[in-house]
């Protein structure tokens, strides 16, 4: 059986314009800055780092713990929404980069551990001047915020 590519990204589109907790989320270093030059890369949604700490989102993400989000987090949406063909569909974060660990060609790499398995994309066709800041969380601090907040800039 081959997989339908094309559906099951549909499929994640769909999920993304539900907007609310499935709001398509960029979780980057504290004090990352936008560059309209490179590609977004790798994104979650909403619901799996809302309340957490950024040494949390490492783990659910997979990013080595205290290395990217030692010193916090900068949370940002994306629009508009990526269309069929400027993502990827890479699985869950227990897979890293989409590849299972158990894979005979599986090779790790020091920062890219496997997360805890929550959803991933990689935005390799969306520039970074798509992303829209969300908010700045401390290291130590949960990601907090208010949905109204996220319905007026999607």
């Amino acid at each position: 059986m081959q997989l339908d590519l094309d559906r099951l990204s549909d499929m994640a589109i769909g999920v993304w314009k539900r907007s609310g907790m499935d709001t398509l989320l960029k979780v980057a270093p504290r004090g990352t800055k936008p560059d309209h030059g490179r590609p977004i890369g790798y994104c979650t949604t909403l619901k799996y780092v809302l309340g957490r700490t950024p040494a949390q989102m490492e783990d659910l993400v997979g990013l080595k713990s205290g290395s990217k989000l030692a010193h916090g987090a900068e949370v940002f949406t994306v629009a508009p929404l990526p269309t069929r063909g400027q993502f990827k569909l890479r699985g869950y974060t227990q897979c890293p980069g989409g590849v299972p660990t158990n894979d005979p060609g599986y090779v790790s790499h020091p920062l890219y551990p496997p997360g805890a398995g929550v959803p991933q994309w990689d935005l390799d066709g969306v520039p970074q001047s798509q992303l829209v800041w969300l908010a700045s969380v401390g290291a130590g601090e949960r990601f907090k915020f208010q949905l109204v907040r996220l319905l007026a800039v999607t």
